[in-house]
């Protein structure tokens, strides 16, 4: 079927080519190595033909986990705010790389069989037209022996761009202004037909970008976004959340009576590493690699989306530059700050709550067929020629309610941000999931001191910890020369996941420590208060 859109296309091209007369070339293929079938384009969204995962249902239709998703790059060269955009059939995307500071579509229309997506499996050689017409000149990735670098057991890569005028058309009635960026999108997963606690990787999608600025300045307060209209069994109750700690956004729903009659799962994708900024003494992972002296960057805000026609700047669709600029920056469409609806403090993180216990900031009412969110990560600065990567995962779950396949998708996430990125990438080792406890509750693995959010932060900001037994617990906070200045907790706690709330509205500005101290472990994170 592929081959026979290539020969009409390119039949079609040859006829208006000499006419010149540009076209978009539009192109998808399916990754379906495991129990998960998602689609990709040259234009890196799904374009509504979305994922299904076979867990679910023996049925394909009542397979969809999700319609749509794509990436989101928004940031500034000198005052102008620019936006790169994938959302809901819409893309400002156009195939093909960056030549010679023009998109490729518009200076070689002729190659545009070539900005394909390409597919390619473990075995494959060049009886594979994708194998053996990798496109290397564009940036496809190549193993030390010179051939095509198959990710997992199956790899999709394609290259896009934001600069072709003719696409960065109206949106939602307001145009988007062409944006010198190039994307090196690959998806892959690993084979395997286990059920969901047996092997994660046979139920995991992992989704790598490379983000390049291919023109001749700097773009400042860069954030890079994913967006996604998540889908499963009942369309109209797919209720957003996010869990900083996981670093986790997802769908969950309280319809535990489904149209299909069985148990519904909780849907998310997992940042498993962001952007990378200088940061002394750190140590990131970039395409893979070690980067001494540097830092991955966390999730730094999220916006959960009801509907497409959704009206409240909180919880609507962007439908301008202006909303999407404020959204990546943790506010709400329109601009203002957003303050926690169970403890009223000012948030980046809208619905961060825990479904499971009830407890925090939750949506509980049903939704539309447009429900989702997008996540971002940021701020960074992108030099001419410069490259960012980040790496996701699509993670659904499905355990023995509808509040359990949320404890079951944090303990994949919790695993899958746990290993090396090689293990992700190119090992062959299965991870069950064996210590979940049923009752709602993960098994904590080890203690940990999470770094706080927000932060910056003015007045206040949250500090979340795990143990993973009972434990005598001293946390104190103290200031640049290592003077005590408030005793948050000096208590007995019991096992699992803690935060606290601490308030510095009498403090003065500057650089802050927090430290956690249960027995033999003991760790220390910095913060910064801004008045």
């Amino acid at each position: 079927m592929k081959n026979l859109i290539f020969s009409f296309v390119a039949l079609f091209a040859t006829n208006i080519f000499s006419q010149h007369i540009h076209f978009t070339y539009f192109d998808y293929d399916t990754l379906h190595i495991n129990n998960i079938r998602l689609m990709s384009s040259n234009v890196g969204n799904s374009d509504g033909y979305g994922g299904f995962w076979e867990v679910l249902n023996s049925d394909p239709w009542d397979q969809t986990i999700m319609y749509d998703q794509g990436p989101w790059i928004v940031g500034k060269i000198v005052n102008d705010t620019l936006l790169s955009i994938s959302q809901w059939n819409y893309s400002s995307y156009s195939p093909g790389p960056i030549i010679n500071g023009q998109a490729a579509m518009l200076i070689h229309p002729e190659d545009s069989l070539k900005y394909r997506s390409y597919k390619i499996s473990k075995g494959d050689d060049e009886t594979n037209p994708d194998y053996a017409e990798w496109p290397i000149e564009y940036g496809a990735p190549l193993g030390n022996n010179g051939k095509p670098l198959i990710y997992g057991d199956q790899t999709l890569w394609t290259v896009f761009n934001s600069l072709d005028s003719t696409v960065t058309q109206a949106w939602w009635g307001e145009p988007l202004d062409p944006f010198p960026v190039e994307f090196h999108q690959t998806v892959f997963a690993r084979s395997g037909n286990g059920i969901d606690e047996q092997d994660i990787f046979a139920n995991t999608v992992f989704i790598e970008w490379e983000i390049i600025n291919n023109g001749n300045q700097q773009i400042d307060s860069t954030y890079f976004g994913f967006w996604t209209d998540i889908d499963f069994e009942d369309l109209l109750d797919n209720r957003p959340a996010v869990d900083t700690i996981n670093q986790l956004g997802y769908c969950w729903t309280d319809n535990v009576i489904t149209p299909y009659d069985s148990i519904p799962p909780a849907v998310g994708y997992c940042l498993l590493y962001g952007p990378v900024i200088p940061s002394p003494g750190n140590n990131a992972i970039f395409k893979g690699r070690s980067l001494l002296n540097y830092k991955n960057l966390t999730l730094s805000s999220f916006h959960g989306i009801i509907d497409d026609s959704e009206l409240r700047p909180l919880y609507r669709p962007a439908r301008s530059l202006k909303d999407a600029w404020n959204i990546a920056r943790g506010f709400d469409s329109q601009g203002n700050i957003i303050l926690d609806s169970v403890s009223h403090q000012p948030t980046k993180f809208p619905l961060s709550g825990d479904p499971v216990t009830g407890q925090g900031w939750i949506y509980e009412f049903g939704t539309g067929g447009g429900a989702g969110f997008v996540f971002f990560s940021g701020p960074f600065t992108l030099a001419p020629n410069d490259t960012q990567w980040t790496m996701i995962a699509l993670i659904p779950a499905k355990g023995e309610s509808n509040l359990n396949s949320i404890t079951q998708l944090r303990r994949k996430a919790e695993i899958l941000r746990s290993l090396p990125y090689d293990s992700l990438a190119f090992g062959t080792l299965n991870y069950p999931i064996t210590d979940v406890q049923y009752e709602g509750k993960p098994v904590v693995a080890d203690f940990k001191l999470y770094q706080n959010y927000p932060n910056p932060f003015n007045p206040s900001t949250t500090i979340k910890f795990s143990l993973p037994a009972d434990s005598k617990v001293n946390i104190n906070v103290y200031n640049s020369l290592g003077q005590l200045v408030e005793i948050l907790e000096d208590k007995e706690m019991e096992s699992g996941y803690h935060e606290i709330n601490f308030d510095a509205s009498k403090l003065p500005s500057g650089i802050y420590f927090y430290q956690l101290k249960t027995g033999s472990f003991t760790q220390t994170k910095k913060m910064i208060l801004i008045k």
